[in-house]
C-alpha cells in the first residue's frame, strides 16, 4: 500500500522542480530586407521554442533555432551569416529580436545550364530569362524558377519525356562561391497521332464535326490550344460536357492518341422568371431555344422581356459557315421593342442579317444590314421612320481570366448610317467606340476603367428614330442615375436623345474574402447635341463571384444635382 503513495509524492516533486516555460510569442528581424525578413518569420514563427533554452548558446534548442534562419537565408544566397538572439527577458519573453549579418553574398563561379533534346528556340528564350550566370549573386528562387518554367514549356508543347539529365547546385561555403551545372533533356515533341472522339450518339454530321474540332491528327499542339478548343466546344451550345486526355500511355514514334469524350446538350431547353432591375424595375421573360435544328448545327434562339421600361421579343437564328463553322457565322435577326422613357416612348420593328467572323483568339468582326422601322413621339416630334442601316462593329477582347481578370482589356468599335438615297426616310453616320482596362493593385486589389463615347452626323437630326440617339445614365454608363435619363430636352422638358455621348468610370476594388470585394467608384458622362454639361456621381458597392458569374450591388451619388439623392444599381455578368 505504501509503493503507491510513494510514486504519486516522487510525480509532485518532479513538478515542482521543472519551471514553468516561457514560450515567445512574436519576433522581430533586424539587418535583412523585407523578402529575407519574410522568410525567416516563416520557418520560425511557429516553433515551440523555450525562452531559457534559447539563452544557452550551446543548448540543442539555441542551435536548432539559429539553423533554422540559416535556412531560410541560404535560398537568397546568403551562406556566411552571423546571427544573434536579442531580448531574451525572463520570465515575460514577449518579443525576440533576430538581428542578422548576412555577410557577402554568394557569387555563381562555374554556371553550365544546357538544353538537350531539341532545337526548340523557346526553352533558350527561358533560360534567357533568369540571370544565373557567372559573376551574378546564386538565388536559390530563381534556381528553382528556372526547372519549374522549363518543365511548365515541356508539358506545354507535348515533350511528353523531358527530364532533368542532371541538377546540382554546389556551395562552397568558406570561399562564398557556387557552381550551377543543370541540364534539361526536353526528349521528342509528340505529334497528335489520332483524334478518337467518344459520344454515345452523333447528334452532327462528320463534316461539322472535321470543322468544329480545329486540332489535327499529324500536326504538333499545345495545352493552351486543347484547353481553348474544349471551351469552344463548350460554347456552341451543342454539348453539355467536353472532356479531353492526351493518352500518354499509347504514344509512340508517331505521336501521341488524343481522346475527346462530348455529351450531347438537350437539343431543347427553355426557361422563365420574374425579376428585378434597377434601370428597368420589375421584369418577366421568357425564352425558348433550339440548340439543334439540323445535323448542320443551326440554332434558333427567342425571348420575350417584359417591363414597365422596355419590352421585346426577339428572334434569333444561327447558320455557321460550312467552312469555317468555328469562327464564322451568318445570323438572321427580327425583333419588336416598345419603350416608353419619361414621356419618350417607341416603337420598334427589326429585322437584320450580319456576318460574324473570329480572327485569332482576340478579334472578332461583324458586318450586319438593318431595316428599321419606328414610330416614336419625343413630346414635341411624332412620326414614322424607315431606315436601312449598314454598319460594322470590331472587337478586341484580351483577358488572363474570364470570370475575375487580373489583367485584362476590350476595346469596341462600331460604324453604321443610313441615307435618304438608299430607301431611308433618314441621312445620318454614326461612330461609336467603347473601352474597359483593368488591372491588379497589389495583392488583393484591382483597378477598373471604362470609357464610351459616341458622334452623330446627320443633316436632319429630328428625323432620326430614338433608336440611334445617344442616351445616359444608369447601370452601365452613369450610376447614381436614373435608366438614360441623362439626354437633351425638347420644347417640352422631355427627354430627346442626343448627338453625342461621352461616359467614363474609375473604380477600386478590393478583395476581403475569397468570393467577396467592395468597391468606390466614380462616373461621369454626357448625352448631349453641342454644349457638354458633365454629369458627376461617386458611390460604393459589394461584389460578389458567384458560380453564374459577377453580381455587383453599388449605391450611387449624383454629385452635380442640388438635392440629395441616391440610386442602387444591381449588375451580373463578366467584367469584359
Amino acid at each position: 500500500m505504501l509503493r503507491p503513495i510513494t510514486t504519486i509524492w516522487v510525480m509532485f516533486m518532479l513538478m515542482m522542480a521543472c519551471p514553468t516555460r516561457s514560450l515567445a510569442s512574436s519576433y522581430q528581424v533586424l539587418g535583412v530586407g523585407d523578402d529575407i525578413r519574410q522568410n525567416v518569420l516563416a520557418h520560425v514563427q511557429n516553433l515551440d521554442v523555450d525562452c531559457a533554452a534559447l539563452e544557452s548558446t550551446i543548448s540543442r534548442q539555441h542551435q536548432s533555432f539559429i539553423d533554422q534562419v540559416q535556412k531560410a537565408i541560404q535560398p537568397f544566397g546568403f551562406f556566411n551569416a552571423s546571427i544573434k538572439l536579442e531580448n531574451l527577458v525572463l520570465p515575460d519573453c514577449k518579443q525576440i529580436t533576430i538581428r542578422i549579418d548576412t555577410g557577402p553574398v554568394t557569387t555563381i563561379t562555374q554556371s553550365e545550364i544546357n538544353i538537350i533534346g531539341s532545337d526548340d528556340e523557346d526553352f533558350a528564350l527561358v533560360v534567357a530569362e533568369y540571370d544565373l550566370s557567372v559573376g551574378s549573386p546564386l538565388d536559390q528562387a530563381e534556381y528553382r524558377s528556372l526547372k519549374n518554367k522549363l518543365v511548365q514549356l515541356a508539358n506545354e508543347k507535348l515533350y511528353l519525356d523531358a527530364r532533368f539529365a542532371e541538377e546540382q547546385i554546389t556551395v562552397i561555403q568558406a570561399e562564398n562561391q557556387a557552381q550551377i551545372n543543370l541540364v534539361f533533356n526536353t526528349g521528342p515533341r509528340y505529334p497528335i497521332s489520332q483524334i478518337n472522339i467518344d459520344i454515345y450518339k452523333p447528334i452532327l454530321s462528320p463534316r461539322m464535326m472535321d470543322r468544329l474540332i480545329t486540332i489535327k491528327p499529324h500536326h504538333y499542339t499545345t495545352q493552351s490550344e486543347i484547353f481553348s478548343l474544349r471551351q469552344k466546344l463548350i460554347a456552341y451550345g451543342y454539348f453539355s460536357g467536353v472532356s479531353f486526355e492526351i493518352d500518354e500511355a499509347n504514344k509512340n514514334d508517331l505521336g501521341v492518341p488524343l481522346k475527346i469524350q462530348l455529351t450531347a446538350a438537350p437539343k431543347y431547353d427553355y426557361s422563365a422568371g420574374l425579376g428585378f432591375s434597377t434601370d428597368l424595375g420589375p421584369q418577366a421573360s421568357f425564352k425558348y431555344n433550339i440548340h439543334r435544328v439540323n445535323d448542320a448545327g443551326h440554332q434558333l434562339t427567342s425571348k420575350i422581356d417584359l417591363s414597365q421600361i422596355v419590352s421585346e421579343l426577339a428572334l434569333s437564328y444561327k447558320i455557321p459557315s460550312k467552312s469555317r463553322p468555328a469562327d464564322k457565322w451568318y445570323n438572321v435577326q427580327m425583333g419588336y421593342q416598345d419603350e416608353k422613357i419619361d414621356n419618350v416612348e417607341s416603337q420598334t420593328t427589326k429585322l437584320a442579317v450580319s456576318q460574324t467572323r473570329l480572327h485569332g483568339t482576340r478579334w472578332q468582326n461583324t458586318n450586319f444590314l438593318e431595316v428599321l422601322h419606328e414610330s416614336f413621339d419625343t413630346g414635341v416630334e411624332e412620326g414614322d421612320a424607315l431606315l436601312l442601316v449598314p454598319g460594322i462593329s470590331w472587337t478586341l477582347r484580351q483577358a488572363d481570366n474570364i470570370s475575375r481578370p487580373d489583367f485584362g482589356y476590350r476595346a469596341d468599335l462600331q460604324l453604321k448610317g443610313a441615307s435618304e438615297d438608299l430607301m431611308s426616310d433618314a441621312s445620318f453616320v454614326q461612330l461609336t467606340l467603347s473601352g474597359k482596362f483593368i488591372h491588379r493593385v497589389g495583392e488583393r486589389n484591382r483597378m477598373l476603367y471604362r470609357a464610351k463615347v459616341g458622334g452623330t452626323a446627320s443633316s436632319d437630326f429630328d428625323q432620326i428614330p430614338t433608336s440611334y440617339r445617344f442616351f445616359a445614365g444608369g447601370d452601365q454608363t452613369v450610376r447614381g442615375y436614373d435608366f438614360e435619363s441623362i439626354s437633351p430636352l425638347n420644347n417640352s422638358g422631355d427627354l430627346a436623345g442626343g448627338k453625342h455621348l461621352i461616359v467614363g468610370s474609375v473604380e477600386f476594388e478590393h478583395q476581403f474574402a475569397s468570393q467577396w470585394a467592395v468597391a468606390v467608384f466614380t462616373d461621369v458622362g454626357d448625352a448631349y447635341n453641342d454644349t457638354i454639361d458633365f454629369n458627376h456621381s461617386v458611390g460604393a458597392g459589394l461584389r460578389w463571384f458567384s458560380p453564374i458569374g459577377p453580381i455587383r450591388f453599388d449605391l450611387g451619388v449624383p454629385v452635380t444635382e442640388d438635392e440629395n439623392d441616391f440610386r442602387i444599381h444591381l449588375t451580373i455578368g463578366p467584367d469584359l
